[in-house]
């Protein structure tokens, strides 16, 4: 399988570090009270699949912290509610976690869409929330004072290709992407990258639904305007299907897209359809982390699992240590953190609600 990937240094939030070596001896539970922490994450509906990754990383981090004694002698318990892919059900179930099951931070948000109604709920209740899998997008998916996410901003993840395109031969780029708010701005940068270079404007070729989609029209509609480059902004089923039709249509554009069209293939035993696909990959896991995830699940990481599990102890961590509730987003803000999958963050490094690696 010939695959060009373009490797994206992409920041991740992590934990302060917890004196003590971590282990996996029995330690007695301690009587305190436990840190409580919610989690909105979609089990059902489409993204389910990216829901059951987010569990178990967030499953692991707690195993990991309560065998080690807690933070500051308090066991982490983790409330987890599904939003079935469905926005309008992460506030129901955000209310659930915090008026019923007394949780004093939220993770989750697994796809912008779901993230996105529960940032606003975070500002008026003053209470942290961090959206591990989320990317901030200026203008789309802006930050409050009380909200996170452990990636950095998404034009400066899509300017990574502005090197290969310019290098490329690349005359007419097409970008086919869902209408959500990471999609645009996928088609918005792309826009810019390409006009500066002197190539025009891209073919904005936007979709409404995610999954088992017949792109035939598309792509004879691509292959009409001439376009020889494809970004394809795509999960699920759709990217074999998109590469499968335009093999049978005839059309070979060069074809770009992100780390979630290996999902697309990971069952099918021929892959040659990826064959010169270009990567935009910013799933960089620690070997740290793949070790530790192996061990468990019998299985590699993906899917921001490694993100999950450091959401639960920078969340935990900034309860334990925060003197009251409505200190606990500042106390993420200006804090150095760690975590045992080998990453750690600068001191106020946070302070624009994205945390970068040091």
């Amino acid at each position: 399988m010939n695959k060009k990937v373009i490797w994206s240094g992409i920041a991740v939030l992590i934990l302060i570090a917890i004196a003590g070596a971590y282990h996996f001896a029995s330690v007695p539970k301690s009587t305190a009270s436990p840190i409580k922490i919610g989690a909105v994450l979609s089990l059902t509906g489409f993204a389910a699949p990216w829901g059951e990754y987010a569990k178990n990383g967030i499953d692991l981090a707690v195993q990991q912290i309560n065998a080690s004694g807690g933070i500051k002698g308090r066991m982490v318990q983790v409330t987890i509610e599904d939003d079935g892919t469905d926005g309008k059900n992460g506030v129901s179930a955000w209310n659930k976690l915090v008026t019923i099951d007394g949780a004093q931070g939220i993770i989750g948000g697994v796809f912008d869409f779901t993230a996105q109604p529960l940032m606003p709920l975070a500002k008026n209740s003053k209470i942290p929330f961090i959206s591990p899998s989320n990317f901030q997008i200026t203008g789309g998916f802006d930050l409050n004072e009380q909200s996170f996410v452990m990636l950095t901003d998404f034009n400066k993840t899509i300017l990574k290709l502005q090197p290969y395109l310019a290098a490329s031969s690349i005359h007419k780029l097409a970008v086919v992407h869902y209408q959500s708010t990471f999609g645009n701005e996928i088609a918005k940068t792309l826009n810019g990258m390409t006009i500066a270079l002197g190539r025009g404007p891209i073919i904005d070729t936007p979709y409404p639904q995610i999954g088992n989609n017949d792109w035939k029209t598309t792509i004879l509609k691509l292959k009409g305007e001439g376009a020889d480059g494809v970004f394809i902004d795509m999960v699920g089923n759709d990217p074999a299907v998109f590469l499968k039709q335009a093999k049978e249509l005839g059309y070979a554009p060069t074809i770009i897209t992100y780390n979630g069209v290996s999902d697309a293939f990971a069952n099918q035993t021929d892959k040659s359809l990826l064959n010169g696909v270009v990567l935009l990959n910013w799933e960089i896991i620690t070997p740290e982390f793949a070790s530790l995830y192996q061990s468990k699940y019998g299985v590699p990481p993906t899917k921001s699992a490694d993100k999950y599990f450091t959401a639960v102890y920078v969340m935990a961590s900034a309860l334990a240590n925060s003197t009251d509730a409505s200190r606990v987003a500042s106390y993420i803000a200006g804090n150095s953190f760690s975590t045992p999958n080998g990453n750690k963050i600068g001191r106020a490094s946070c302070r624009e609600r994205v945390c970068t690696d040091v």
